[in-house]
């Protein structure tokens, strides 16, 4: 009897060997190279030739106070909304802001680390692969945050703060026009800033100035990326697509800044016939979303064309947009490189576990690995199409 997900059991072996059996995969660690290892080992196996670079990446420092600086932003609003309500009616502005204004810091930062990228071809093939499946191999910090109590809060700091700053904001313009605001709706404003911004504080600092050295065993984000490609790359050595030059890019460094990705897409050419489909966090859930875009300030698209296809080989699929946090994908559209990105959802565990100790083998299901494997074969089939627009949607 066959297996019921092929794919996905394949893939969940790999998953296993990353994230279970070698474990947290810090960028530039030991960890990281032994997985690197087994990535190339198994695509040599099935007859590919495997390149590897060394890439510099900088490491993340002891404390990043931009995010620290919105809660406490955060906590003087709600009290300044009344007395002082030009100096806050932007606040909404900047708490929205915060992650691209961190994405414009990330790259300012001193490279003296070091990691690696690793790019599989097809035996014999000469040139840039037309298509290239792309997975991130490194690992996160872990939060310090244990208790899934605490964890829920955590993840809904952001979600809260944000709605806060828009209602401080909005007390601010009133306080503004000279509206007589009732006492009791300014001291709630306040507490209630005081509170979400203290606490969003707190956790920064706790994860930050408290962290003890721990890496997320990193199943799901990305070992499940990682695992996902690999079954792909054996099914289709056995199977190659008609019509279009495949590459399978395992990119490292991707946890402090996606240098791994920045520096292979400063190898490519902008408007070239090359599309990048990147795997990320796609090991949980009953739900497969395509990431439509990325950022607030400086928001970039991704490919239209290849969103396209892959929402005509998997109806039901979820569009996404990133705000929070990013991807792989990101250095290739900064480039002009056409590219998307796909990940899975439906999980609350893997949710959970984002960035966390609890992010395990226990949260992978091969059901949405297997998912997540057939749309992508079933848009590799029609890769040739949609890469030169002939069955564009």
């Amino acid at each position: 009897m066959s297996e019921p997900y092929p794919l996905g059991q394949a893939a969940w072996q790999h998953v296993k060997a990353l994230a279970a059996d070698i474990g947290p995969r810090p960028a530039g660690s030991l960890a990281e190279r032994q997985a690197f290892d087994y990535v190339a080992a198994q695509l040599q196996a099935w007859g590919y030739r495997v390149e590897r670079s060394p890439i510099r990446f900088a490491p993340l420092p002891r404390f990043f106070a931009l995010y620290a600086l919105g809660g406490l932003a955060l906590a003087l609003g709600g009290w300044w909304a009344a007395s002082r309500p030009w100096l806050v009616v932007g606040l909404p502005v900047f708490v929205v802001a915060l992650p691209q204004l961190a994405r414009w810091l990330i790259p300012l930062r001193a490279r003296t680390g070091e990691s690696q990228n690793l790019l599989a071809r097809v035996p014999g093939a000469a040139g840039r692969p037309e298509l290239i499946l792309c997975a991130h191999v490194d690992s996160a910090r872990a939060s310090v945050l244990r208790g899934r109590f605490w964890l829920r809060l955590q993840s809904q700091t952001m979600f809260v703060a944000l709605r806060l700053a828009i209602a401080i904001g909005a007390l601010a313009v009133l306080a503004g026009l000279g509206l007589n605001l009732p006492p009791v709706l300014v001291w709630a404003v306040a507490l209630a800033g005081s509170v979400v911004g203290g606490w969003w504080v707190l956790t920064e600092l706790l994860n930050q100035l408290g962290w003890r050295g721990q890496y997320s065993p990193g199943a799901h984000d990305n070992a499940s990326g990682v695992g996902v490609v690999l079954a792909l790359a054996e099914h289709l050595a056995h199977n190659p697509p008609q019509g279009t030059s495949l590459g399978f890019l395992f990119t490292g460094a991707e946890e402090t800044g996606m240098h791994g990705a920045e520096a292979f897409a400063a190898s490519l050419t902008p408007g070239d016939s090359t599309g990048v489909l990147n795997f990320d966090m796609v090991g949980a859930g009953n739900a497969l979303c395509v990431v439509e875009g990325d950022g607030t300030l400086q928001p970039l698209r991704t490919d239209a064309r290849l969103n396209a296809r892959l929402r005509a080989v998997q109806p039901g699929a979820r569009r996404l947009w990133y705000t929070l946090r990013s991807g792989d994908f990101l250095p290739f559209l900064r480039r002009g490189v056409r590219a998307t990105s796909v990940q899975t959802s439906g999980s609350a565990l893997a949710e959970l576990g984002y960035h966390t100790v609890h992010d395990t083998l226990d949260v992978i299901e091969a059901a949405a690995l297997e998912m997540t494997a057939q749309a992508a074969l079933r848009a590799v089939a029609e890769s040739d199409a949609w890469l030169t627009g002939e069955k564009a949607e």
